[in-house]
């Protein structure tokens, strides 16, 4: 659970990092409690830039519209490529 109070936490929602709040609140106290404030800090930057890094990714293949061959799993748990189309 994170030292941050309610006020400190809109603010830095308002500031459009809420998943840096949300990676400093993942932050386990039991874990980190021998921890300096500069690393827990940058712990917490690096997991908020890594969701940023993941949805932005996510965002350019959806707008990309690619298509990934479909596997489908048959009996057995045998994968295979099916084919759209003709």
């Amino acid at each position: 659970m994170s030292r941050l109070d309610s006020e400190t936490k809109r603010k830095l929602r308002e500031m459009g990092v809420a998943s840096l709040v949300d990676a400093i609140e993942a932050q386990d106290d039991a874990l980190t409690l021998g921890v300096v404030f500069e690393e827990r800090i940058k712990i917490a930057v690096d997991d908020a830039h890594a969701t940023f890094t993941h949805s932005k990714v996510e965002g350019l293949v959806r707008r990309a519209g690619l298509r990934y061959p479909a596997l489908r799993t048959f009996g057995g748990g045998e994968a295979r490529r099916v084919r759209f189309g003709g």
